[in-house]
């Protein structure tokens, strides 16, 4: 969709609604008259001497002094998890700072229940600092920063059910940052017949991911960039702690997809792209599907252009090349990447504009599989 000099687009309207209240899914129910919920202990901490603690869901970020081992009073580096007398609290639990409706092919998710209306779930806080964020009002802020609703796990499950959604989609800020609320949340929905969804950066130590991965359906995990220099110097996190997350989805055996931002003069190095494919090809092997999504100038990196066409185009190339099969490009409405296509035999499978599912060609199996009408290729992905 082409935006206008003066106007703004779904994202930024979101983003900035969320900046001066939380966006609240209304729908035919009108507005919720939500509980407040009690406050919550932390998980995955541990106590230590002189009323100081150890939180361990997240590496300990380097560039920070409160991060990791707080003492008492301080609060992470994320900004929702705080040490009170040798016990760590988290400040986001049930603490929504947007609910609403979206398609999950905004996660990006492509390979899983095309077009259908899930309800997205954002709270406070994030635990990376990437100058390239587009919701930054949201994720680089506590919950004193924003106006919030107070929503518990039950009442999301709930509002899902009553709009029709087929499911949850944790996502815009960093939903590993409110991991007990997200658990508490997709534990309840599963039991409805709701599917979870979780779009994340991946900075996420491992005994917590392997937890997580027994209630969600599907990642999507942004890769930002090809290098610790990059992930330290735009995101202060680590590169290697984002690729361990991608292996441990995989080897827990969970549907992943990859978005992979290209920002000119700083992730569009031809190859590093190419190195990035190889990884996953050994690591995760060729069926995974990999989006290049087109960086837009926002937060600390408005003086760099959005990125060319061409070069976005360029790296879905090379990607094919390297023997990945199902490959996208992102953020380029209309653009004939943006469908699903047969890669044995090229046949329209699912054509999108945007996030929009225009039509799905694809045989369902009672399986649940999904198979290429033309030639019979299975085609992996969640589809029922």
């Amino acid at each position: 969709m082409s935006v206008s000099p003066g106007q703004i687009d779904r994202r930024e309207f979101l983003v900035r609604a969320c900046a001066a209240g939380a966006c609240v899914c209304l729908g035919a129910h009108g507005p919720p008259s939500w509980a407040a919920v009690p406050e919550r202990e932390a998980r995955y901490y541990r106590s230590l001497p002189g009323n100081r603690v150890h939180c361990y869901l997240c590496p300990c970020n380097p560039t920070m002094e409160a991060c990791g081992v707080l003492s008492d009073g301080q609060t992470c580096f994320c900004r929702v998890r705080t040490n009170r007398g040798g016990r760590l609290y988290v400040s986001n639990y049930g603490r929504a700072a947007a609910v609403h409706t979206d398609p999950v092919e905004k996660s990006p998710l492509y390979h899983v229940l095309p077009g259908a209306k899930l309800l997205a779930v954002a709270a406070p806080g994030c635990n990376l600092a990437c100058k390239c964020c587009q919701n930054w009002e949201m994720s680089q802020a506590g919950v004193e920063d924003l106006h919030t609703i107070d929503a518990s796990p039950e009442e999301l499950v709930r509002r899902a059910v009553e709009t029709g959604c087929r499911g949850l989609a944790f996502t815009y800020t960093e939903p590993i940052v409110y991991f007990e609320y997200l658990v508490d949340t997709a534990a309840l929905a599963r039991k409805r017949g709701l599917r979870c969804f979780v779009s994340t950066g991946g900075y996420i130590t491992t005994e917590p991911l392997i937890e997580l991965c027994r209630y969600v359906d599907a990642f999507s995990v942004s890769v930002k960039g090809f290098s610790e220099k990059f992930y330290l110097d735009q995101c202060r996190g680590s590169l290697s702690t984002v690729l361990d997350c991608l292996k441990t989805i995989h080897e827990r055996g969970v549907w992943l997809e990859i978005p992979v931002l290209i920002i000119p003069t700083l992730s569009d190095d031809p190859d590093e792209v190419a190195w990035f494919c190889s990884w996953v090809i050994k690591n995760l092997g060729t069926e995974v599907p990999v989006h290049f999504v087109r960086f837009s100038p926002s937060f600390r990196l408005k003086n760099l252009p959005a990125t060319p066409v061409p070069v976005l185009e360029a790296a879905l190339s090379a990607a094919l090349r390297s023997g990945l099969q199902h490959v996208y490009i992102g953020n380029v409405p209309g653009h004939d990447a943006n469908n699903s296509t047969c890669p044995s035999c090229k046949r329209l499978l699912i054509q999108r504009i945007g996030v929009r599912v225009l039509q799905q060609r694809l045989d369902i199996h009672e399986s649940g599989g999904a198979a290429c009408p033309g030639c019979g290729r299975n085609v992996p992905g969640i589809w029922t």
